[in-house]
């Protein structure tokens, strides 16, 4: 849930942050926490070398989401659908459609400003949501591009994160909550596979399920040194509305616009070649949990720990091809990310 200080921020980042990043390499190079409707400040198509931020609705399909009105085209935004009463709900996210007439494939783009990428140590992070699932659930990728900020130029090379959608039910009849009975294409699956409840709750046991927000963060380690755009693609075929919400560029280890109360993270070794020890300390006790993904944001180790100050946990690593992986400590006030290093055997 939002709180009052970031409207001050949000003025700062419109008027700073958002046309790219300020002078002298910030610790955060580019923060969108989705207050108001930054929607209407954005360019509807980009032309190659934008500075500000693009909402290119490529398909230009018809959406059937919103009831009793016309579904706005491209992404827009309302109120975050992960909250189970609206009432009390005072955040906002990113929201895009894939319900669209004669079941097309969606292609809406949120395309970041371009962003100087300092050094090794920067991560992008942020948080989605599918409405729905693991029925009608929507999939979108993270990409990037060093050239241009245009799809149809085919400058959109590199692949950072993948999110699968449901693309075919398996069983006859009315759709269930059981991830078995669905095929999903590439990618990571919203709440690890449905089987994590913080991202996602059902009315009943026969649903209908509804996701909430996830977090992630990947290393912007290969950028270094390099300007990039950075696109979110919402690509799905006829399913249902995806959210985003809380863009971050950063190497600060707070990865959310909520305040955290992280006083120290380690991993060690790093780099590491069997296993490492990852410690941390809290400023207040909090339970939570340590993921760690690869580069394509596929989470590879998930484990959750008990409300305490102080945390240690053991991870064998010797199922995990060497690469650069994120590992990320969440807790309900927010995550800290650090960079691991697997080296060859």
């Amino acid at each position: 849930m939002k709180k009052f200080y970031l409207s001050i921020i949000a003025l700062f980042v419109f008027s700073n942050l958002l046309l790219g990043q300020s002078r002298n390499a910030p610790d955060t190079l580019l923060i969108e926490p989705v207050l108001g409707d930054p929607t209407i400040m954005m360019l509807p198509a980009p032309s190659g070398d934008d500075q500000d931020w693009v909402n290119y609705d490529q398909d230009v399909i018809e959406g059937l989401c919103v009831d009793g009105d016309e579904t706005p085209y491209g992404w827009y935004v309302e109120r975050d659908f992960g909250v189970e009463d609206p009432d009390n709900d005072t955040n906002t996210a990113f929201t895009s459609c894939s319900y669209l007439v004669g079941a097309t494939q969606n292609l809406n783009w949120l395309i970041l400003p371009p962003i100087d990428i300092p050094d090794d140590s920067y991560n992008l992070c942020w948080r989605s949501l599918p409405f729905e699932g693991p029925a009608f659930m929507d999939g979108y990728k993270v990409l990037a591009s060093t050239a241009s900020n245009i799809p149809e130029s085919d400058d959109f090379t590199d692949t950072l994160f993948v999110a699968a959608e449901m693309i075919k039910q398996l069983n006859s009849g009315d759709p269930t909550i059981n991830p078995a009975d669905y095929q999903f294409s590439p990618g990571y699956v919203h709440a690890n596979g449905f089987t994590d409840t913080s991202y996602f709750y059902c009315v009943s046991d026969q649903g209908p399920c509804f996701g909430r927000m996830e977090p992630h963060c990947i290393s912007l380690n290969g950028y270094a040194g390099k300007t990039v755009y950075i696109a979110f693609l919402h690509d799905s075929q006829d399913d249902s509305q995806l959210q985003l919400d809380d863009i971050i560029v950063t190497n600060v280890t707070t990865g959310t616009s909520e305040a955290f109360n992280l006083l120290d993270f380690e991993i060690m070794p790093n780099p590491a070649i069997e296993y490492v020890y990852v410690k941390w300390e809290l400023e207040k006790p909090e339970a939570g949990q340590l993921i760690l993904q690869d580069q394509l944001g596929k989470k590879v180790v998930s484990k959750k720990f008990s409300a305490n100050s102080n945390g240690y946990l053991h991870l064998n690593l010797q199922s995990l091809p060497a690469g650069i992986y994120s590992c990320t400590l969440q807790t309900a006030s927010g995550i800290g990310v650090k960079k691991l290093m697997i080296t060859n055997r």
